[in-house]
């Protein structure tokens, strides 16, 4: 497995084509990138790198309970993912957020069945997967479809193609209190890309508030109450068991480093401090 990282605030301060040159130097192999362009393509080739995932937009439509409105999606899809495809793509990234959050899963998931036929079948078309990850959405409402076993289970049941994947990150699981190491044994199988990112859970913090949010604002950036989000190795993820499972189940893709630890912000070269620990934390566990 190679290690890559999805494109983090400092990308954007110190210009792609610098990012990238970075990158290879510090040793990344790939990059996730929002949106791949020829100049992006050019500049990841340059530097000797490759693409990691592209982001989906468009799956708040897919997921109106307006019919019109999923179709509007579905094509802006097709032209997002054709044009990735000919650029070198092959996994795309999504959430599957809706555009009113406060709409159900059970909807969503409702109306995301008449769609996921049609998406799949432009997927079988381009030769793509897509890899869904598991960030539950903004709160209060944490309407994201598929965050949980249970919709991803009733999902997969609906429209078993194995075109539809995940984005195992388990960060998310380990603050929505879900076992990241069951699920990995369950779903293993339909992981198409790995993000390298951690949780802490913060002990003092849950006696202090629970499972509410404090009185007083948040401690930490990139958390609420009694986690935070680190990177690799700082939380409670047992990555040796991450890397063994995901080489048992054959995945042998890319770990891509998705920066978002307060300790590590806001300056570039904190962000690139915490890339380079990333890295080589990472590197000791799966090479």
């Amino acid at each position: 497995m190679e290690i890559g990282v999805r494109q983090p605030p400092c990308a954007g301060k110190m210009g792609f084509e610098a990012f990238c040159e970075w990158c290879a130097e510090v040793g990344f192999a790939a990059i996730d990138v929002p949106r791949l362009t020829p100049e992006v393509a050019k500049a990841l080739a340059d530097h000797g790198l490759r693409v990691g995932t592209v982001d989906l937009p468009a799956w708040g439509a897919q997921l109106s309970p307006d019919p019109a409105r999923r179709q509007a999606g579905l094509a802006e899809q097709r032209e997002i993912l054709s044009k990735a495809k000919e650029l070198g793509a092959s996994v795309a990234f999504a959430v599957l957020l809706p555009e009113d959050h406060s709409q159900s899963r059970a909807n969503s998931f409702e109306y995301w069945k008449e769609s996921a036929p049609d998406f799949v079948a432009l997927l079988d078309e381009l030769d793509m997967h897509l890899a869904l990850e598991a960030w539950p959405g903004p709160g209060p409402w944490l309407p994201t479809l598929g965050c949980t076993p249970e919709t991803l289970r009733a999902m997969f049941a609906a429209v078993p193609s194995e075109r539809l994947g995940l984005c195992f990150d388990p960060s998310h699981l380990v603050r929505l209190g879900i076992d990241y190491q069951r699920f990995l044994w369950e779903f293993g199988s339909r992981v198409k890309h790995c993000h390298g990112k951690d949780t802490e859970l913060l002990d003092e913090q849950l006696y202090l508030t629970g499972n509410i949010s404090p009185s007083f604002g948040a401690k930490y950036g990139y958390g609420e109450c009694a986690w935070r989000y680190c990177i690799p190795g700082d939380g409670e993820v047992d990555w040796t068991f991450v890397a063994h499972r995901l080489k048992d189940f054959g995945y042998d893709n890319l770990v891509c480093v998705e920066l978002e630890d307060c300790h590590y912000f806001p300056e570039v070269e904190l962000q690139q401090e915490g890339l380079i620990n990333s890295i080589d934390f990472l590197a000791e566990v799966f090479y």
